[in-house]
């Protein structure tokens, strides 16, 4: 082989090692980094974990008050209407509880007469 090859040859061949040597130092560093990346991962997973459970949590706890202002709503609106049918019932009790009303009916259904003349009767002081 000529001296030139030679020299070309080795220079190549010196070449080729320094890139294999940068890469060699590279790669522990790389596997280093990785390894930080690793950690910081599952923290941030974790982190992520955390907000989603949370999240959650928030929307079952408003999804619940929600429901539970709708049926406080229905509930009151329940109120309302009993209180007029009490309120209705009390003013049917009232018109029945009408003398006029009793003489009325016991007159036109009943077929009875008031009497002219009223009778009552005294037990004496003994």
């Amino acid at each position: 082989m000529p001296q030139a090859a030679r020299q070309m040859w080795s220079e190549e061949t010196e070449e080729k090692r320094v890139v294999v040597r940068k890469a060699r130092k590279r790669r522990p560093a790389i596997a280093a980094r990785s390894h930080v990346n690793t950690e910081l991962r599952s923290k941030a997973f974790a982190l992520f974990l955390l907000f989603a459970l949370t999240a959650a949590v928030t929307l079952i706890r408003s999804e619940e008050s929600a429901m539970r202002g709708y049926e406080l709503v229905q509930l009151r609106q329940q109120a309302i209407q009993l209180e007029r049918e009490n309120k209705n019932l009390e003013l049917v009790i009232a018109e029945m509880k009408a003398p006029q009303r009793i003489k009325d009916r016991a007159t036109n259904e009943l077929g009875m007469v008031v009497p002219k003349e009223f009778y009552f009767a005294a037990e004496g002081n003994k």
